[in-house]
């Protein structure tokens, strides 16, 4: 059996789907610089664990599951428009996370720790939470923030990691679950 491309994440409510629909109509200017998210399978990467064995698979589900246990739900919103490296020379678009961010930090954290002894590599750049809105189709693009307008703050609830399969195709990621771990009730 071959390796699994995954990573784990937060997948993400309706409402916040909906917002991201909504903001991304209103970059439709970018279109033809851009190849957008589908809307469905945005999500808020806590960590990518790249090609995983799967005789290590279901080791990582169960400690996963035993990290999510001990983690209370986060209270997370929405939070404004940015860009990798900067919104004048985005490579990659994306809206901010807000809210509980330092227990979403300290869950990223013991997630990237407890990883380690399966000899998945820490992330080298610092986590920086976001959820990824489209990614440059050749150079970077400027965004004209005042041609998007306001972006509304959508607030919800994180309670539920997910361990995901990541497969590429020609148009994109497709992401299945593989795993829940459910946070602290």
């Amino acid at each position: 059996m071959a390796d699994t491309r995954t990573f784990i994440a937060f997948e993400l409510p309706p409402v916040v789907k909906q917002q991201v629909r909504q903001v991304v109509k209103q970059l439709a200017f970018l279109d033809d610089l851009v190849r957008w998210s589908k809307p469905e399978g945005v999500h808020l990467t806590l960590q990518f664990l790249g090609d995983v064995s799967p005789e290590l698979m279901p080791q990582i589900i169960k400690m996963v599951q035993k990290v999510a246990k001990e983690t209370p739900p986060l209270s997370l919103c929405l939070s404004g428009l940015g860009g990798f490296a900067s919104l004048n020379q985005a490579r990659v678009i994306w809206l901010g996370v807000l809210g509980d961010v330092l227990g979403l930090c300290n869950l990223q954290s013991l997630l990237e720790a407890e990883l380690t002894p399966f000899g998945l590599a820490p992330e080298r750049r610092k986590y920086f939470p976001h959820i990824t809105l489209g990614r440059a189709r050749r150079n970077a693009v400027a965004v004209d923030v005042a041609r998007v307008g306001p972006i509304p703050s959508v607030l919800f609830r994180a309670d539920k990691v997910t361990v995901m399969k990541s497969t590429l195709g020609p148009d994109g990621a497709a992401y299945h679950p593989l795993a829940y771990g459910l946070l602290k009730t």
